[in-house]
């Protein structure tokens, strides 16, 4: 781009002025390379900050009794072939500790249950807690309104 330059700048029409320039526009260009590959890293930086910036900001609700609450709702109104809340027992709870389970169909078709302690939403996508990458449950939609 900048032997275009100067050669449009030099281009009088002597091909003589066009071939000297071609010089210049090399030195210029090896001059220029390291603030190009400054603007370069700032704006790398930049775009970074962005992205985790971006990862505070997403709607977690992490808490169990958050978590139940919107279950609970999502119960009421959802095909129970595809999501069932289960409240267990006084008895089961002191045997597993697990106060409540959902099941929820994999791609196989079958059930799987899964604790609610395990459980949190991220910007409405129920995920189960693992321990290399947690598990996608699917997205879940429920509006918590205050009783009059």
């Amino acid at each position: 781009m900048l032997g275009s330059t100067l050669a449009g700048a030099s281009g009088a029409g002597t091909v003589g002025i066009i071939g000297g320039s071609e010089f210049a526009a090399g030195v210029l260009a090896v001059l220029t390379a390291p603030i190009t590959l400054l603007v370069a890293a700032g704006t790398a930086v930049t775009v970074g900050g962005v992205e985790a910036g971006c990862y505070f900001v997403d709607e977690r609700i992490t808490e169990k009794e958050g978590v139940l609450a919107i279950l609970m709702q999502a119960a009421l109104t959802s095909n129970e072939d595809y999501f069932k809340l289960f409240d267990v027992s006084g008895e089961e709870a002191a045997e597993t500790g697990a106060v409540s389970r959902v099941r929820i169909p994999d791609e196989d078709g079958v059930y799987r249950f899964y604790e609610v302690e395990n459980l949190y939403i991220v910007n409405g996508e129920l995920l189960h807690r693992d321990w290399f990458f947690n598990t996608s449950l699917g997205n879940i939609a429920a509006t918590l309104v205050a009783q009059p």
